[in-house]
């Protein structure tokens, strides 16, 4: 049981990013989506498989149109994932109350909200990140529960972050609590093909489906004018957690250092978590910034010549998400780099604004950089 509370307590941490990553305002799609072609950089349309797969999931457990939905989240009301779940049910015009909770008893007041509406709710949605709620939620309901678990605590903590080994006892207890969960939800979500894929082989149950992430494209969207200086501006932000593979970035860049049109902006923790590497590198066409307002972004992506989209490590998770800022650079229309892998692959065609790179290379990385800017200058 200490063991078992161990990893408890480390899944409270296991996915907090700085403010800067946080999403912001929600806004409606569907009237945008009208004036929108269909980008050849896309095999399909996503927002509109995403509409299809939550009407299938909600269509399990009654009409959608009539179902009374509770989503319940204990974690930052503006994160993308929680922003764009609301922003599809608002597409839908779905009838839900939305409980977003934070401070020291959240739990206790998601809790009471439940209990509160629990005769006015068909289905309760226990949204990212609920890998703690969820077995609260369990014992106080007897509705569906859809679990949008986003992420696996098993693949996190043992696989990505390598906090526990996978085969130490707290290892085996992430993965254990990782199927636990999947048999207290009805339905549990994940974020593409090959995620799910994932989650079906470790779990070893049936009930997960998939929904992409996008963006907010009242936020994310083209710029009116776009830089006319000389200089490739390459842009990339983000936590510098270990599956994003900045080390990639930082090694590419310093191969580029005789391009004298080619300048890398850095966003996020590099200097703290990667200082070691920085040091070594010395590299002088990289511009550092340890934090950007996130209402910010946008207007820095749409700028960029070239977004790094990734992921570029060589860990198995990069290779089963797609970066939830690669679809913020597209909506910017900012050319995109991406790495070679099934997630990328199964939503995105190499052309058009999005280009692949073999991952954990950063001579590859490098040589694709300097082409696209020889081509757009």
């Amino acid at each position: 049981m200490k063991l078992f509370g161990i990893v408890i307590l480390s899944c409270t941490g296991y996915v907090q990013e700085p403010p800067i990553f946080l999403a912001m305002e929600s806004g409606g799609l569907a009237s945008q989506k009208k004036d929108m072609m269909h980008p050849t950089h896309l095999k399909f349309d996503y927002e509109r498989f995403n509409e299809n797969a939550m009407i299938d999931i909600l269509g399990r457990y009654g009409e959608p149109s009539r179902l009374r939905l509770l989503y319940l989240s204990t974690y930052h009301e503006n994160y993308t994932r929680t922003e764009s779940l609301l922003q599809l049910f608002d597409d839908l015009n779905l009838n839900y109350v939305k409980s977003i909770k934070k401070g020291f008893f959240k739990y206790f007041l998601a809790i009471l909200t439940l209990i509160a509406n629990r005769k006015n709710t068909d289905v309760v949605f226990v949204a990212f990140r609920g890998q703690e709620l969820l077995p609260l939620v369990k014992l106080f309901t007897r509705q569906p529960i859809v679990f949008d678990a986003f992420v696996s605590v098993y693949d996190t903590l043992c696989l990505d972050r390598k906090i526990f080994h996978p085969d130490s006892i707290a290892g085996r207890l992430c993965r254990l609590y990782d199927k636990i969960l999947c048999k207290l939800s009805d339905t549990v979500l994940v974020d593409t093909q090959a995620h799910q894929n994932f989650f079906q082989k470790i779990c070893q149950y049936d009930n997960i489906d998939y929904l992409y992430v996008g963006c907010n494209r009242k936020v994310f969207a083209p710029p009116e004018n776009r830089s006319d200086e000389n200089t490739t501006t390459v842009f990339w932000y983000g936590a510098v957690n270990p599956l994003q593979g900045v080390d990639i970035i930082l090694r590419a860049a310093k191969l580029l250092e005789a391009e004298q049109n080619i300048r890398f902006k850095i966003v996020g923790p590099v200097r703290t978590r990667l200082g070691w590497l920085v040091k070594e590198l010395s590299s002088r066409n990289i511009e550092f910034a340890d934090f950007m307002p996130y209402k910010k972004l946008p207007e820095e992506i749409g700028r960029a010549d070239i977004f790094l989209g990734g992921h570029f490590s060589d860990i198995d998770k990069a290779r089963r998400v797609i970066a939830g800022k690669t679809f913020q650079a597209l909506c910017c229309k900012t050319i995109t780099i991406v790495g070679d892998n099934p997630a990328n692959r199964e939503l995105f065609n190499d052309t058009g604004l999005v280009t692949f790179v073999k991952m954990n290379d950063p001579v590859a990385l490098a040589s694709k950089i300097k082409t696209i800017a020889h081509e757009i200058q």
